[in-house]
């Protein structure tokens, strides 16, 4: 009988534990501790890593066998740790609870030795949209997104192709190539650069680059997620195919802020970037874009909902200020 009720307890049960010291409780696979983090898998908030601080955790379980050291000895079995002591069934010794602290599930894959090797995720995504800006339509984009972690930086490189008609008008032609590369703050502050390069056809733009970096604040950080703002300097370039017009070319500022949070049922994403020119402050261009990802699963798709705006402050005669985008995502994750 007690072996049938065993059978019966559902397989989120038999998980890892880790009690954080806001009192958050988490269900889910620490993959490792590492250089004074944790890094754990969560299901019901995401199939990604969460990288936790160990200075944010009060405790935590392992259900299965996981190889734990402090620097010194090096012992197989269940781990936990508990007022600031880690230890191991498979060892008598205790271990301080600090950054030496190292676990790892794969003999050939301590993480002292993996430490600085970037991990990569790449998406691929399909979106339905409709839009306002030129004219009121619908069409479609597709992107990419890759980005590479390691304990001192990450990396982000994305593509975004955008076409959307209205009858025989065009409502949207655009393209957007973006890289940023940050360092990882181990307190508040970190810096960063960045590109954004295009073009936007139904805008009459030929090409577009704003060229950025800076220093980046983390004002918030948590389990569940971060807030970060950007403060720093741009170049901002535009050449049009409007006959007679000038190129823009001026030096601006480049202000941010970029949000992400898990909220269990969904994760919210959500960015703004403000480049302000130099000599003429309300000439200013902002991108903007927040989503909602709803259908998160175990396997490799998910589903997200949002807007996005795209607005300059000095239109020329023939430009809309605003263009403004409602789409549906699909994603699917290729690592």
């Amino acid at each position: 009988m007690r072996l049938a009720l065993l059978l019966l307890l559902p397989l989120g049960l038999w998980a890892d534990t880790v009690t954080l010291t806001d009192g958050t409780f988490l269900h889910g696979k620490i993959e490792r501790i590492a250089g004074g983090f944790m890094e754990v898998v969560v299901p019901k908030l995401s199939t990604a890593i969460q990288r936790i601080p160990i200075t944010s955790v009060e405790s935590f379980n392992t259900d299965s066998a996981v190889i734990l050291s402090g620097g010194g000895t090096v012992q197989r079995g269940m781990a936990s740790a508990a007022a600031q002591r880690a230890a191991s069934t498979g060892g008598p010794e205790t271990i301080p609870f600090d950054a030496r602290l190292e676990l790892w599930r794969d003999a050939d894959a301590r993480p002292a030795d993996i430490l600085n090797a970037r991990k990569w995720t790449m998406l691929a995504d399909l979106d339905l949209s409709g839009r306002s800006g030129v004219t009121e339509g619908s069409g479609i984009s597709i992107g990419f997104l890759a980005k590479g972690i390691t304990p001192q930086d990450t990396i982000i490189g994305s593509v975004r192709a955008t076409e959307a008609k209205s009858g025989n008008q065009t409502s949207a032609n655009d393209l957007h190539v973006n890289l940023s590369y940050e360092t990882n703050p181990t307190g508040v502050v970190f810096w960063y650069v960045r590109t954004d390069t295009g073009y936007d056809k139904a805008r009459m733009v030929d090409l577009l680059s704003v060229n950025a970096g800076g220093i980046g604040l983390r004002l918030f950080t948590d389990a569940s997620g971060k807030w970060d703002a950007r403060l720093g300097l741009a170049h901002r370039y535009e050449n049009y195919s409007i006959v007679g017009q000038p190129s823009l070319s001026t030096p601006s500022a480049d202000l941010g802020l970029i949000l992400h949070r898990e909220l269990g049922w969904a994760a919210l994403d959500s960015s703004i970037s403000i480049v302000p020119s130099f000599s003429d402050s309300a000439n200013y261009y902002i991108r903007h874009e927040s989503s909602l990802n709803i259908m998160r699963r175990e396997g490799p798709l998910s589903l997200k909902i949002g807007l996005s705006n795209d607005f300059r402050g000095h239109p020329l005669p023939a430009q809309v200020s605003l263009d403004t985008a409602y789409f549906a995502r699909i994603v699917y994750a290729l690592k």
